[in-house]
Protein backbone atom coordinates (compact mmCIF):
# COMPACT_ATOMS: atom_id res chain seq x y z
CA UNK A 1 0.00 0.00 0.00
CA UNK A 2 1.19 3.42 -1.11
CA UNK A 3 1.57 5.95 2.12
CA UNK A 4 -0.06 8.59 2.01
CA UNK A 5 0.58 10.21 5.34
CA UNK A 6 4.23 11.32 6.03
CA UNK A 7 5.48 13.04 9.91
CA UNK A 8 8.42 14.40 10.56
CA UNK A 9 10.38 17.46 12.98
CA UNK A 10 10.69 20.83 11.44
CA UNK A 11 13.90 21.62 13.06
CA UNK A 12 14.80 25.24 13.58
CA UNK A 13 18.48 26.54 12.90
CA UNK A 14 20.86 29.32 14.17
CA UNK A 15 23.63 31.26 12.71
CA UNK A 16 26.90 30.41 14.14
CA UNK A 17 27.54 33.57 12.18
CA UNK A 18 26.67 36.14 8.89
CA UNK A 19 27.67 38.72 6.88
CA UNK A 20 25.39 40.99 5.24
CA UNK A 21 26.94 41.75 1.48
CA UNK A 22 26.47 43.58 -1.18
CA UNK A 23 23.23 44.81 -2.38
CA UNK A 24 21.85 43.71 -5.74
CA UNK A 25 20.01 45.80 -8.01
CA UNK A 26 17.33 43.68 -6.90
CA UNK A 27 17.17 44.99 -3.71
CA UNK A 28 18.32 42.37 -1.94
CA UNK A 29 21.57 41.67 -0.19
CA UNK A 30 24.16 38.89 -0.44
CA UNK A 31 24.79 36.75 2.17
CA UNK A 32 27.36 34.71 3.52
CA UNK A 33 26.45 32.75 6.83
CA UNK A 34 26.91 29.70 8.64
CA UNK A 35 23.74 27.38 9.33
CA UNK A 36 23.44 25.05 11.81
CA UNK A 37 20.13 22.74 12.57
CA UNK A 38 18.60 22.48 16.27
CA UNK A 39 16.12 20.34 18.52
CA UNK A 40 13.83 22.64 18.65
CA UNK A 41 11.31 21.44 16.32
CA UNK A 42 8.12 21.72 14.37
CA UNK A 43 6.50 18.53 14.71
CA UNK A 44 4.37 18.56 11.15
CA UNK A 45 2.05 16.05 9.77
CA UNK A 46 1.31 15.97 6.03
CA UNK A 47 -1.63 13.89 4.44
CA UNK A 48 -2.31 13.53 0.98
CA UNK A 49 -5.59 11.30 0.82
CA UNK A 50 -8.00 14.28 0.79
CA UNK A 51 -9.69 16.74 -1.48
CA UNK A 52 -8.72 19.75 0.49
CA UNK A 53 -5.82 21.99 0.66
CA UNK A 54 -5.48 23.56 3.92
CA UNK A 55 -3.35 24.26 7.04
CA UNK A 56 -3.75 23.67 10.13
CA UNK A 57 -1.31 25.75 12.93
CA UNK A 58 -1.58 24.38 16.77
CA UNK A 59 0.12 26.99 19.84
CA UNK A 60 0.36 30.07 17.10
CA UNK A 61 -1.33 32.47 15.20
CA UNK A 62 0.50 32.37 11.89
CA UNK A 63 -1.98 34.67 10.09
CA UNK A 64 -3.83 33.54 6.67
CA UNK A 65 -3.53 30.03 5.58
CA UNK A 66 -2.55 31.30 2.11
CA UNK A 67 0.48 33.53 3.12
CA UNK A 68 1.51 30.44 5.24
CA UNK A 69 4.84 29.55 3.94
CA UNK A 70 4.40 25.68 4.42
CA UNK A 71 0.86 26.29 2.50
CA UNK A 72 2.64 28.31 -0.31
CA UNK A 73 5.54 25.28 -0.26
CA UNK A 74 2.50 22.69 -0.55
CA UNK A 75 1.07 24.35 -3.83
CA UNK A 76 4.37 24.83 -5.45
CA UNK A 77 5.29 21.32 -4.82
CA UNK A 78 1.66 20.11 -6.30
CA UNK A 79 2.67 22.93 -9.29
CA UNK A 80 5.93 21.47 -9.88
CA UNK A 81 5.45 17.96 -10.43
CA UNK A 82 1.59 17.94 -11.90
CA UNK A 83 0.33 15.81 -8.86
CA UNK A 84 -3.38 15.91 -8.63
CA UNK A 85 -3.45 15.71 -5.07
CA UNK A 86 -4.87 17.76 -1.73
CA UNK A 87 -2.83 18.02 1.11
CA UNK A 88 -3.87 18.63 4.75
CA UNK A 89 -0.81 19.67 6.71
CA UNK A 90 -1.22 20.18 10.99
CA UNK A 91 1.72 21.73 12.34
CA UNK A 92 2.42 22.24 16.29
CA UNK A 93 4.26 25.20 16.31
CA UNK A 94 7.17 24.92 18.71
CA UNK A 95 9.82 27.38 17.34
CA UNK A 96 8.75 31.14 17.66
CA UNK A 97 7.71 33.16 15.17
CA UNK A 98 9.95 36.50 14.19
CA UNK A 99 12.90 35.38 16.70
CA UNK A 100 15.72 34.76 13.61
CA UNK A 101 15.32 30.68 14.13
CA UNK A 102 13.65 30.52 10.27
CA UNK A 103 10.37 28.90 12.08
CA UNK A 104 8.26 29.42 8.70
CA UNK A 105 11.29 28.17 6.67
CA UNK A 106 11.81 25.20 8.57
CA UNK A 107 7.93 23.95 8.17
CA UNK A 108 8.21 24.95 4.21
CA UNK A 109 11.29 22.89 4.00
CA UNK A 110 9.58 20.07 6.07
CA UNK A 111 6.62 19.95 3.71
CA UNK A 112 8.66 19.98 0.80
CA UNK A 113 10.72 16.95 2.32
CA UNK A 114 7.54 15.05 3.25
CA UNK A 115 5.46 15.32 -0.12
CA UNK A 116 9.10 14.14 -1.79
CA UNK A 117 9.08 11.65 0.00
CA UNK A 118 5.07 10.79 -0.31
CA UNK A 119 5.11 11.99 -4.65
CA UNK A 120 4.92 9.17 -7.45
CA UNK A 121 7.46 10.44 -9.27
CA UNK A 122 9.96 12.69 -6.42
CA UNK A 123 11.88 15.74 -7.37
CA UNK A 124 15.20 15.40 -8.06
CA UNK A 125 17.54 17.17 -5.22
CA UNK A 126 18.54 20.26 -7.14
CA UNK A 127 15.00 20.77 -8.19
CA UNK A 128 13.57 20.33 -4.95
CA UNK A 129 16.29 23.12 -3.82
CA UNK A 130 15.18 25.78 -6.57
CA UNK A 131 11.65 25.23 -5.26
CA UNK A 132 13.16 25.41 -1.65
CA UNK A 133 14.59 28.66 -2.91
CA UNK A 134 12.30 30.27 -4.41
CA UNK A 135 10.07 30.64 -0.60
CA UNK A 136 12.79 32.34 1.03
CA UNK A 137 16.20 32.44 1.62
CA UNK A 138 16.71 29.86 4.72
CA UNK A 139 14.45 27.28 3.09
CA UNK A 140 16.73 25.92 0.87
CA UNK A 141 19.19 25.38 3.80
CA UNK A 142 15.90 23.90 6.02
CA UNK A 143 15.00 21.49 2.71
CA UNK A 144 18.49 19.56 2.18
CA UNK A 145 19.23 16.78 4.49
CA UNK A 146 22.92 18.55 6.35
CA UNK A 147 22.46 19.78 9.66
CA UNK A 148 25.34 22.22 8.98
CA UNK A 149 26.12 24.08 6.37
CA UNK A 150 27.76 27.68 4.84
CA UNK A 151 25.79 29.49 2.48
CA UNK A 152 26.36 32.40 0.55
CA UNK A 153 24.13 34.97 -2.07
CA UNK A 154 20.30 34.75 -0.83
CA UNK A 155 21.23 31.29 0.29
CA UNK A 156 20.77 29.56 -2.44
CA UNK A 157 24.49 28.51 -2.84
CA UNK A 158 24.82 25.89 0.17
CA UNK A 159 28.11 23.87 0.92
CA UNK A 160 27.63 21.12 3.16
CA UNK A 161 29.84 20.63 6.17
CA UNK A 162 30.58 17.56 8.04
CA UNK A 163 28.26 18.18 11.98
CA UNK A 164 29.91 19.62 14.59
CA UNK A 165 31.31 17.97 17.74
CA UNK A 166 27.56 17.96 20.01
CA UNK A 167 26.91 21.18 22.13
CA UNK A 168 23.64 21.63 24.53
CA UNK A 169 22.75 25.13 24.12
CA UNK A 170 20.61 27.88 25.80
CA UNK A 171 18.18 30.51 24.01
CA UNK A 172 16.73 33.18 24.96
CA UNK A 173 13.42 34.70 23.44
CA UNK A 174 12.50 38.17 24.42
CA UNK A 175 9.12 38.79 24.36
CA UNK A 176 9.44 40.89 20.97
CA UNK A 177 10.29 39.95 17.40
CA UNK A 178 12.36 41.63 14.93
CA UNK A 179 11.12 42.39 11.31
CA UNK A 180 13.72 41.55 8.80
CA UNK A 181 13.10 43.66 6.22
CA UNK A 182 13.17 46.36 9.08
CA UNK A 183 16.67 44.84 10.23
CA UNK A 184 18.27 45.14 6.61
CA UNK A 185 17.13 48.58 6.54
CA UNK A 186 19.08 49.55 9.50
CA UNK A 187 22.43 47.95 8.05
CA UNK A 188 21.73 49.86 5.20
CA UNK A 189 21.26 52.99 6.85
CA UNK A 190 24.13 52.23 9.15
CA UNK A 191 26.33 52.18 6.41
CA UNK A 192 25.21 54.96 4.55
CA UNK A 193 28.41 56.52 2.59
CA UNK A 194 30.84 53.50 3.69
CA UNK A 195 32.40 51.07 1.92
CA UNK A 196 32.26 47.59 2.55
CA UNK A 197 34.92 46.24 4.61
CA UNK A 198 36.77 42.73 3.01
CA UNK A 199 37.22 39.97 5.91
CA UNK A 200 39.91 37.41 6.08
CA UNK A 201 39.87 34.02 3.78
CA UNK A 202 37.67 31.33 5.03
CA UNK A 203 39.20 28.21 4.93
CA UNK A 204 37.27 25.22 5.91
CA UNK A 205 39.57 23.54 8.36
CA UNK A 206 38.01 26.52 10.59
CA UNK A 207 34.57 25.15 10.38
CA UNK A 208 35.72 21.76 11.66
CA UNK A 209 35.99 22.66 15.19
CA UNK A 210 34.60 24.97 17.89
CA UNK A 211 37.86 27.29 18.52
CA UNK A 212 37.65 28.33 14.91
CA UNK A 213 34.03 28.79 14.65
CA UNK A 214 33.95 30.70 17.70
CA UNK A 215 36.90 32.89 16.30
CA UNK A 216 34.84 33.77 13.20
CA UNK A 217 31.08 34.23 14.73
CA UNK A 218 29.73 37.45 14.41
CA UNK A 219 26.36 39.16 13.03
CA UNK A 220 26.22 41.93 10.87
CA UNK A 221 22.74 42.30 12.10
CA UNK A 222 23.39 43.06 15.43
CA UNK A 223 24.81 46.94 16.21
CA UNK A 224 21.83 48.22 14.33
CA UNK A 225 18.98 46.17 16.08
CA UNK A 226 20.84 46.34 19.35
CA UNK A 227 20.88 49.96 19.03
CA UNK A 228 16.92 49.88 18.91
CA UNK A 229 16.65 46.99 21.34
CA UNK A 230 19.33 47.02 23.98
CA UNK A 231 17.36 44.28 25.75
CA UNK A 232 19.29 41.66 23.49
CA UNK A 233 22.75 42.85 24.27
CA UNK A 234 21.59 41.91 28.05
CA UNK A 235 21.02 38.85 26.73
CA UNK A 236 24.39 38.36 25.09
CA UNK A 237 26.08 39.14 28.23
CA UNK A 238 24.00 36.78 30.17
CA UNK A 239 25.11 33.93 28.06
CA UNK A 240 28.57 34.77 27.93
CA UNK A 241 28.85 35.20 31.82
CA UNK A 242 27.30 32.00 32.16
CA UNK A 243 30.10 30.32 30.41
CA UNK A 244 28.97 30.16 26.76
CA UNK A 245 32.05 29.53 24.91
CA UNK A 246 30.05 31.15 21.62
CA UNK A 247 27.13 34.00 22.13
CA UNK A 248 25.03 35.04 19.16
CA UNK A 249 22.15 36.74 17.77
CA UNK A 250 20.56 34.31 15.32
CA UNK A 251 19.46 36.09 11.92
CA UNK A 252 17.52 39.26 12.35
CA UNK A 253 16.67 38.83 15.65
CA UNK A 254 15.08 38.85 18.36
CA UNK A 255 16.36 35.25 19.84
CA UNK A 256 20.03 34.72 21.39
CA UNK A 257 21.66 31.69 21.70
CA UNK A 258 24.75 30.04 23.94
CA UNK A 259 26.63 27.10 23.06
CA UNK A 260 27.93 25.45 26.24
CA UNK A 261 31.06 22.89 25.98
CA UNK A 262 29.22 21.07 29.19
CA UNK A 263 26.28 20.90 31.22
CA UNK A 264 23.75 24.24 30.80
CA UNK A 265 24.04 26.72 33.55
CA UNK A 266 20.64 28.27 35.19
CA UNK A 267 20.22 31.32 33.62
CA UNK A 268 17.36 33.68 34.53
CA UNK A 269 18.55 36.85 36.88
CA UNK A 270 19.72 39.70 35.03
CA UNK A 271 17.67 38.85 31.45
CA UNK A 272 15.01 41.39 30.34
CA UNK A 273 11.35 41.31 31.90
CA UNK A 274 9.75 38.65 29.95
CA UNK A 275 12.63 36.70 28.15
CA UNK A 276 11.78 32.94 28.15
CA UNK A 277 14.63 30.62 28.15
CA UNK A 278 14.35 27.10 26.56
CA UNK A 279 16.85 24.40 26.60
CA UNK A 280 18.06 22.78 23.61
CA UNK A 281 20.87 21.32 21.51
CA UNK A 282 23.17 21.53 18.12
CA UNK A 283 21.77 18.93 15.90
CA UNK A 284 24.27 16.03 14.16
CA UNK A 285 21.85 15.10 11.99
CA UNK A 286 18.17 16.07 10.08
CA UNK A 287 15.18 14.44 11.45
CA UNK A 288 14.13 11.84 8.85
CA UNK A 289 10.99 11.85 7.27
CA UNK A 290 8.41 9.16 8.69
CA UNK A 291 6.30 7.64 6.19
CA UNK A 292 2.86 6.66 7.48
CA UNK A 293 0.25 3.94 5.99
Amino acid sequence: MTPTAARVQAQAKVNLFLRVLAREASGYHQLETLFARIDLADPIEVAVDTAVREVTCRGADVGPMERNLAFRAAEAFLGATGWRTGFAITIEKRIPMGGGLGGGSADAGAVLRALNALAPTPLAATDLATLAFGLGADVPFLTVEHPLALAWGRGERLLALPALPPREMLLCLPPFGVETAAAFGWVAEAREGAGLTASAPLTLDRLHGWDGVAALAANDFEPPVIARHPEIATCLDALTAAGAELARMSGSGSTTFGVFPGALPPLSRGLPEGTRVVRTRLADRVAPVERLG
